[in-house]
């Protein structure tokens, strides 16, 4: 009986360990991934095309009056709408603001002699004590001297906004880029001072083929990026109009101030299709293999299945897919090349993926 007992105890010890092996699940363990959602929406082919970033007011300010330059705003400044950019040497005008002043004195006091001459005059002829002839001829003074009192307040007021020109005034909130003449100089009139460049109001101007204006529309969202940003931004104008030898339009984008500098290129993606309803997945969530591409959906129960997709149109970070995908599934976008069909996945938080 004992030496039973003591065989008996391995042997017990051996069908437990037996039935705690079967018990233990089969396959690899539960494999972490990242998920993403399946969306349905409308694509349509694109071409990127090259572009440049421009003011919509880009002026190279003048004078309209010639002079010696006493002060000129200098490169960079900010300067507001009706704010001096360049102010002029007034003396000689100031001078002739003088004689105009002086001349209108003049004609006034002529004005005033004839008309008393003409009373008197005319008091005369009623007693016919002077002929008709003498009258007329001091009527004719007068109003020549009145037209000339005009004339001479014409000249003053003339006088008065070339003076009012030799400050040189920005016509839009600007920033100073460049000066073309410096302080010192003498400027003539229509001679370039400065140039001023409007930041605020931003746009890329972008040459695409024809081909593509049929699936353009002013106020059309597109994407506009450099080598440091992407940016959504929508389309201004377009014109419509190329050559022979190009076949090329422009169109306009609007931008945000300060997204991208001006005078920096960029590209645009521009729509160059209909556009049409599809099954859209993230890029990542492509695998590809020499059989072909895939997708891996995950079920209610956590595990993974392999579904055969092709691909379609392209927009940014998403593709279209064509296969077994709906828009209620979730797809593996992270850790999917190393996954096996049917097997349990387990999720983690994206910051924690990265940190990871």
């Amino acid at each position: 009986m004992k030496t039973f007992a003591r065989f008996a105890l391995p042997a017990l010890l051996s069908l437990s360990t037996l039935a705690v092996a079967q018990e233990e699940p089969k396959g690899p363990p539960p494999a972490l991934v990242e998920i993403d959602d399946v969306i349905t929406e409308m694509v349509s082919e694109r071409i990127w095309v090259p572009g440049t970033v421009m003011s919509r007011t880009d002026s190279n300010i003048a004078s309209e009056v010639g002079g010696r330059i006493e002060w000129m705003a200098d490169v960079g400044d900010l300067v507001k709408k009706g704010q001096v950019l360049a102010k002029l040497d007034d003396e000689l005008l100031q001078l002739q603001l003088d004689q105009n002043a002086a001349d209108i004195a003049k004609w006034e006091s002529r004005v005033d002699l004839l008309e008393r001459k003409q009373g008197r005059v005319s008091k005369m002829a009623k007693l016919n004590n002077s002929s008709r002839d003498e009258l007329d001829e001091i009527i004719s003074e007068l109003e020549i001297a009145r037209q000339e009192v005009q004339q001479a307040k014409l000249n003053k007021r003339q006088t008065e906004y070339r003076l009012a020109q030799t400050q040189v005034k920005a016509p839009f909130d600007a920033m100073v880029v460049e000066r073309i003449q410096t302080p010192g100089e003498y400027t003539s009139t229509g001679s370039d001072l400065l140039r001023v460049v409007d930041t605020e109001n931003v746009e890329a101007s972008i040459r695409a083929p024809l081909s593509a204006s049929p699936f353009i529309a002013r106020g059309q969202e597109v994407i506009v990026k450099d080598r440091y940003s992407e940016k959504t931004e929508s389309v201004r104008t377009i014109v419509p109009v190329g050559n022979s030898n190009s076949r090329m339009m422009e169109i306009r984008v609007a931008l945000k101030p300060g997204d991208f500098p001006i005078g920096s290129a960029v590209r645009v993606a521009l729509p160059h299709s209909d556009s049409h309803e599809a099954t859209t997945v993230m890029r990542d969530a492509l695998v590809l293999r020499q059989s072909g591409t895939f997708v891996f959906i995950i079920d209610d129960e956590n595990k993974a299945h392999q579904v055969p997709v092709r691909t379609g149109i392209g927009m940014g970070e998403r593709v279209e897919v064509i296969g077994d995908v709906r828009s209620d599934d979730n797809v593996v976008v992270r850790g999917a090349e190393r996954l096996r069909a049917g097997q349990t996945v387990r999720f983690q938080e994206t910051t924690e993926i990265a940190r990871n």
